[in-house]
């Protein structure tokens, strides 16, 4: 059994401290059957490991010591240094054995792109998200590249805006968690979000999608105009659409040959709806099912 590497099999919602919320849930719909893409995550022990292996407790302690939280462009550069003691260190050989073994068990060869993702905690606390605080790095290949993003992902709980928003809601730094998810790409044509209440009007009873062209990454970070459907469930019915004139979206970035890039909708399709109607209603019924 491995110590600091799980796969999204061997974990569920109760492994949350662990994994992380986001790697918790990830693992809880793949044991129920749900399409989710393959992969795993690393324990939120590792960073602990890490920072211990290399002695990085006392550095980071005395420059948290040191947080203005009044003046952003100092807690920028403060935060930053952490960043980089952790980006910098040697991860210990065996959690680098483990990290290893999982990345050749999802792409065998090195020629698949993987996502690397930010899944956080509060120590034992119920808390299992911070939306929008930690990095994810998308079109990521190759082992080299795979473990510098985890480390990256790993400094990313030290970015001042995460930094600030624990100050602000009160979590001691220490208790912050992130254990990263390595997780096989979806070069998605359309996507979003779903919410199975709706999240304006808290109606349990109506489910609400944002949807874009190109990758998520453009409707969670608010940057994007997206459609929008309203559902009822019963009967699932599609209640309201809304197709909006869409100028952003996020894609592969074909230049560089790996990550993400945002770009301009071709004006063929800004006004296009991203969903048919029928898409929509099998959404629903997923959601549905998720909710159940």
């Amino acid at each position: 059994m491995s110590k600091f590497v799980k796969s999204f099999k061997e974990m569920g919602n109760k492994d949350f401290q662990e994994a992380g919320g986001k790697a918790a849930n990830l693992g809880e719909l793949t044991q129920a059957g749900f399409n989710v893409p393959p992969g795993f995550c690393v324990t939120s022990d590792s960073l602990f490991y890490l920072i211990d292996h290399n002695d990085l407790r006392p550095k980071i302690k005395a420059i948290i010591a040191q947080f203005d939280y009044d003046d952003y462009g100092k807690m920028e550069t403060q935060t930053g240094e952490i960043r980089d003691l952790i980006s910098g260190s040697k991860i210990p050989e065996d959690l680098y054995s483990e990290i290893k073994e999982a990345v050749l068990e999802l792409d065998p060869h090195g020629d698949t792109f993987v996502a690397v993702r930010s899944s956080v905690a509060v120590k034992d606390s119920s808390v299992s998200s911070f939306p929008g605080m930690m990095d994810t790095y998308h079109y990521i290949k190759g082992e080299d590249e795979i473990v510098k993003h985890i480390k990256m992902c790993w400094a990313s709980l030290w970015t001042s805006r995460a930094a600030l928003n624990r100050y602000h809601k009160k979590v001691d730094h220490e208790h912050g968690l992130i254990a990263p998810i390595v997780q096989k790409m979806v070069n998605a044509d359309v996507a979003g979000v779903l919410f199975t209440a709706n999240p304006i009007t808290s109606i349990r009873e109506e489910m609400v999608i944002e949807s874009n062209w190109g990758l998520g990454e453009s409707v969670v970070s608010g940057k994007s105009m997206n459609d929008f459907f309203l559902l009822t469930k019963s009967p699932l019915t599609l209640k309201t659409k809304r197709v909006s004139k869409k100028t952003l979206m996020v894609c592969y970035d074909a230049e560089k040959g790996c990550g993400r890039k945002e770009t301009s909708v071709d004006p063929r399709m800004m006004d296009a709806p991203t969903l048919t109607d029928e898409m929509a209603l099998a959404l629903g019924k997923i959601g549905l099912r998720i909710e159940t």
